[in-house]
């Protein structure tokens, strides 16, 4: 029988083609540069933080580095080192549908969830928001927005509404 903690912070990851690392669009989603000694535990390391949706690890330089990114944010490009590898943590709706707005209970120290202090419910973690079926990503300046809290508001942006009434896109 596996202790509830185990299951808590499984992530299931999708690995690159050796020869390539994880080019972040922008400076700020680079969230650890460490070592490590290796690519399992550089991999754990990243799914033990909830921040972290992909990782890059050189087993030549044990450089292993976390990114609050996605492919949608960033890209796998290839690099002169034959030793580096990229992780991305593989999201579905399931991961979230049955304990989003849940009282605390069911999120406990769950990587895809988090404890809201003010509602006491199982809410997106910081940096991502609730699109109706998992916690996607929050966006960057002059992505299309479909709803007011899917903008970086750490980074001063909102979803700007036009003459219509519609929301359109991230903007300060």
């Amino acid at each position: 029988m596996s202790s509830p903690v185990h299951g808590i912070y499984s992530s299931t990851f999708s690995l690159s083609l050796q020869g390539h690392e994880f080019q972040p669009q922008y400076g700020v989603q680079l969230i650890f540069n460490e070592t490590a000694r290796s690519r399992l535990l550089c991999s754990a390391a990243c799914s033990q933080n909830p921040s972290c949706r992909i990782f890059d690890y050189d087993s030549s330089s044990h450089r292993c580095r976390f990114f609050e990114a996605d492919l949608t944010n960033g890209a796998i490009i290839p690099t002169a080192s034959q030793t580096s590898i990229v992780g991305s943590v593989i999201l579905s709706a399931s991961l979230y549908a049955s304990m989003y707005n849940q009282s605390c209970s069911a999120c406990q120290k769950n990587r895809y969830q988090t404890c809201s202090s003010t509602t006491n419910m199982c809410r997106c973690p910081g940096n991502s928001y609730w699109n109706d079926s998992m916690c996607p990503l929050k966006l960057f300046e002059n992505a299309t927005c479909s709803q007011i809290d899917a903008c970086r508001s750490d980074l001063n942006l909102s979803c700007i509404i036009n003459y219509y009434g519609d929301l359109t896109q991230c903007s300060r």
